[in-house]
């Protein structure tokens, strides 16, 4: 999946002469926390958050009075090198870039303009959506050995029960490295059977727990 597929597009963005007071009403007004600055042919010049007009206003026990602060333009305060992305970026470095750089939103640039952007709550709606946790679905989680094959044998298990699979997330065990643990969403409800057999083959079901139930 690329950036192109899940950015913003309507992006809301201001002039660099625009009041620090008129931006603040227009991420109020769109319920933003990222606020682009453009120039008048749509070139990226900076950006203001929440947390930098949060920091542009005086505390109440400033001698300077605020008006004059929020009316400056932007341009004083806005962050002027940014950290950018491309359209045809995969959106997990996207989240990578954001995660190590410490930010929580990337503008989408493309020739030169500005043409979306991507924020940390787009990033958290499309795990949603990868990991089929949105779905009518039920999450089987196996641990097995950090061995080829492993995710092949337990997908053959799950077909053979004639059970779809939604997602498969496979990542290290946080305390053996000679471990893996698999991550299913399934379309089952009902998954006696096919941890039954899973047991059979002496898997170690992690997730669901408890599944020795009576009918």
């Amino acid at each position: 999946m690329h950036v192109r597929d899940v950015m913003v597009t309507k992006v809301i963005v201001a002039p660099p002469e625009m009041s620090l007071s008129e931006a603040l009403k227009l991420m109020l007004l769109h319920r933003i926390r990222h606020l682009p600055i453009v120039d008048k042919h749509n070139h990226l010049v900076g950006i203001i958050s929440d947390r930098d007009l949060s920091d542009a206003v005086p505390s109440i026990f400033d001698s300077k009075p605020k008006e004059d602060v929020m009316s400056l333009p932007v341009s004083k305060v806005m962050v002027e090198n940014v950290i950018t992305a491309l359209p045809d970026d995969f959106v997990e470095e996207a989240a990578h870039i954001m995660t190590e750089q410490q930010i929580s939103c990337l503008p989408v640039e493309e020739n030169g303009r500005l043409i979306g952007i991507i924020t940390e709550t787009d990033l958290l709606n499309i795990l949603v959506r990868l990991t089929g946790a949105d779905l009518p679905t039920s999450r089987l989680e196996i641990d097995v050995p950090n061995e080829t094959g492993q995710l092949s044998n337990v997908s053959d298990v799950i077909k053979q029960h004639k059970i779809n699979i939604h997602s498969v997330l496979v990542y290290p065990s946080f305390s053996n490295s000679e471990r893996q643990t698999l991550v299913f969403r399934i379309q089952c409800m009902d998954m006696r059977g096919l941890i039954a057999a899973l047991k059979e083959k002496h898997y170690k079901i992690v997730w669901p727990q408890d599944v020795e139930m009576t009918q």
